[in-house]
């Protein structure tokens, strides 16, 4: 006979898994540290593009507007304004992601509690099964021995 309290637990249980499967799965195999690592990484290199993308279309437009007057103290300063931004950017652009990251990673570890719970309730559900159709001498019960 199928357990229909049962059922519904296991369907819940793929629904969230199908859900958040995703985002669970890296804190699984990475610790705290190393997940926030990988995600900063991650972000410098994201960063960098964005930041180089969108300097040399300034750089480019700025050049195509002042051709005529660039010197080269002009270009010194473009590389040194540049360079500037680039580092603000970038400190705070990985600040930003690490912090994200450690959001999403306690966020994750949550999901994964829960998760461990519904799999312990699955587990008491197939115990408390088992042990009502054990025959009735073979059962743990110390009502029935101590008779």
């Amino acid at each position: 006979m199928i357990n229909e309290e049962r059922v519904k637990h296991m369907t819940s249980m793929a629904i969230f898994e199908k859900e958040y499967g995703s985002d669970y799965q890296p804190m699984l195999r990475y610790s705290k540290k190393e997940y926030v690592a990988l995600q900063g990484w991650g972000g410098f290199l994201a960063g960098t593009i964005f930041f180089g993308i969108i300097y040399v279309a300034v750089v480019l437009y700025v050049a195509g507007n002042v051709l005529e007057n660039i010197t080269t103290m002009y270009i010194l300063l473009m590389i040194l304004l540049g360079l500037l931004a680039y580092s603000l950017y970038i400190i705070v652009h990985v600040h930003n992601t690490r912090r994200r990251a450690a959001k999403h990673y306690r966020r994750g570890q949550r999901l994964i509690k829960e998760l461990g719970l519904k799999y312990s309730k699955l587990n008491m559900m197939y115990e408390d099964e088992v042990q009502q159709t054990r025959p009735l001498l073979a059962r743990n019960n110390g009502d029935l021995l101590e008779d």
